[in-house]
């Protein structure tokens, strides 16, 4: 089992023995393409273990890739594989290994001076898992759990015209619907000229919630409270934002649980599929136990947004 570079997550950085290894993030990746060397990786190599398995299964998953670009209507996912837009490895997790709750996929302008960087972004996220047949999910653990939303929305979500989605308004007396709210972060085809929008009730149109603002400094470091009482000038309209996943800081452990949400537990038990929209769904991997915890996964790509012809914006 060759892994690459991203692999040793268990290891601290520095560290010369053993005892500072960190079983929790004891993860390894089997990767079909490395991105950092602009080469293939061991997941399709022609020497190294089952070959023609691999391929077997990248046919099946090319197939379920067709199938969601026609079933969601998102064409630009039925494109020959490659390294630019999808990403496909096996992946182990080592007894105790977890990964905490995240997304899979954030909008260009949350990423900094590398947001529009790649030609393509994540659009569906999909694992099989591998695992024995005699896998407990009470006992041996490594569950994937998601935050579903507790109403399935009426809109489509994860993205509109390139835009990705941020957050929700959560449903109000008169307006029952809960909705996405999409980032549009070319305003004026300038990077980093942002404002935030939903779908009117028809969907023909954007409305708009915000004026246009710096992506740098407020949505690096903020959260619900900002965009609510900052950003969102309308009152009863800020009240209802809620950020799909904050952004990360000493904040964020105090800021509440999304009331639109509940959890949904899936069991890593072999021969299962899972896919979800890489943007729309928070989720992690509860701990493993005492064995090791095998899946084939990966991230069907879309085309990412043109780069702005304007001058970017930092701040």
């Amino acid at each position: 089992f060759i892994v690459d570079a991203l692999a040793g997550y268990g290891a601290k950085a520095g560290a010369k023995d053993k005892s500072s290894f960190d079983p929790s993030k004891d993860r390894a990746v089997l990767p079909a393409y490395i991105p950092s060397q602009k080469r293939n990786g061991p997941f399709v190599s022609s020497t190294l273990g089952d070959v023609d398995g691999r391929k077997g299964l990248t046919s099946t998953i090319s197939a379920l890739r067709s199938d969601l670009a026609r079933a969601l209507d998102r064409p630009g996912l039925d494109t020959p594989d490659g390294g630019d837009n999808h990403e496909i490895s096996f992946t182990r997790f080592g007894p105790g290994a977890m990964l905490a709750r995240h997304i899979d996929e954030h909008h260009e302008e949350v990423k900094g001076r590398a947001g529009w960087s790649r030609p393509t972004r994540r659009s569906i996220s999909w694992l099989v898992y591998l695992n024995e047949e005699d896998w407990d999910a009470d006992s041996d653990g490594g569950m994937l759990r998601t935050y579903e939303r507790k109403v399935p929305s009426e809109y489509a979500v994860g993205s509109r015209d390139g835009d990705l989605q941020i957050g929700w308004l959560t449903p109000a007396p008169n307006d029952p619907r809960e909705r996405p709210v999409f980032l549009d972060g070319r305003r004026g085809g300038v990077s980093g000229k942002c404002a935030l929008y939903i779908d009117s009730d028809d969907g023909g149109r954007k409305v708009y919630l915000t004026k246009e603002f710096n992506a740098d400094p407020y949505l690096l470091l903020t959260s619900d409270f900002f965009v609510q009482n900052l950003l969102i000038k309308n009152h009863d309209l800020g009240s209802r934002f809620h950020y799909l996943e904050q952004p990360k800081s000493g904040l964020t452990a105090y800021l509440g649980e999304d009331p639109g949400e509940r959890v949904k537990d899936v069991a890593p038990l072999g021969g299962t599929l899972v896919a979800f929209d890489s943007v729309a769904l928070p989720h992690e991997v509860m701990p493993t136990m005492t064995r090791e915890r095998w899946a084939a996964s990966g991230w069907f790509h879309e085309k990412q947004q043109p780069e702005p012809m304007g001058k970017q914006i930092i701040l």
